[in-house]
């Protein structure tokens, strides 16, 4: 068995259970890392399919619809029963794929990061009447503006901006697509001395809150997945600081990640955790 046909298979067993991507997602898995995708039945700007792929003897993985409900583990029925080069010659094309992938993802980040750096900088200042602005209470002189849509940096530990959000006046948010996401945020700067709060949640809105309630530094994570990538990198930057997990609650869908999320964050880096009044999106 190829990887192609271990990939193929596998995609094969999700949309059997109604799961079918919009996008191609073969090579994607090929990295071992989950992965987020749309999926037919996805509204617009949802990545409801998730998928996560591991190859070797004996290919297994599991996939899911956070929409659907959907959670399923999956693998081969078999032992591949290899020989010695056949085993070396299918690890090695199951490498190369691999690196294939983190090649193609390393060039699609750095591009993205160049045109977020030319996009905010192009960018005119933000508008204290933007409608998001306005309705979330944000200060617009930590954005900037292109047209109707709010321009909201993402940082990595340099200070450099890997990505942007993009966020209309309806509130819809976007991503520039191919960009690096993981370990990326935006802060609400307050008190870094030995010993300060700070508090680390999903979104921008409720971070805003949660500043402007509390004085303390607050960083914005941008989604549940990357939750406790950010908390891990700034525990091992900062263990001097009291760490504060702001959770959300998805009680609302059928996979609460947004708690699960939270308190494995917490855990993971001895936090304090709680789950704030949610900002409407």
């Amino acid at each position: 068995m190829s990887y192609a046909d271990a990939a193929a298979d596998f995609i094969a067993a999700m949309e059997l259970e109604g799961i079918r991507p919009l996008e191609p997602i073969a090579q994607r898995l090929s990295s071992g890392d989950l992965i987020r995708f749309r999926c037919e039945g996805d509204g617009t700007g949802r990545q409801n399919g998730w998928a996560i792929l591991y190859l070797d003897e004996r290919p297994a993985g599991a996939f899911g619809n956070y929409r659907l409900g959907i959670s399923r583990k999956w693998h081969v029925g078999r032992d591949l029963s290899l020989t010695p080069d056949e085993r070396a010659a299918l690890q090695r094309e199951w490498a190369q794929a691999k690196q294939r992938r983190l090649e193609e993802r390393e060039r699609s980040e750095a591009e993205a990061a160049r045109d977020a750096n030319d996009m905010f900088v192009a960018a005119g200042a933000a508008s204290d009447s933007h409608a998001y602005v306005q309705k979330k209470g944000l200060n617009a002189a930590l954005f900037r503006q292109q047209g109707d849509k709010l321009l909201v940096p993402m940082f990595d530990t340099d200070g450099r901006i890997r990505n942007v959000q993009r966020i209309s006046s309806d509130g819809t948010k976007r991503l520039l697509r191919g960009g690096r996401t993981a370990s990326l945020f935006f802060m609400f700067a307050g008190p870094l001395e030995r010993g300060r709060t700070i508090c680390i949640g999903e979104g921008l809105a409720t971070m805003n809150a949660i500043h402007r309630a509390s004085g303390h530094a607050c960083l914005a994570t941008f989604s549940a997945k990357n939750l406790g990538a950010v908390a891990r990198l700034w525990w091992s930057l900062r263990p001097d600081l009291d760490f504060v997990i702001c959770g959300d609650d998805d009680g609302h869908l059928a996979a609460n990640v947004g708690r699960e999320a939270a308190t494995a964050a917490a855990e993971e880096i001895g936090a304090r955790l709680i789950f704030p009044e949610r900002e409407a999106a």
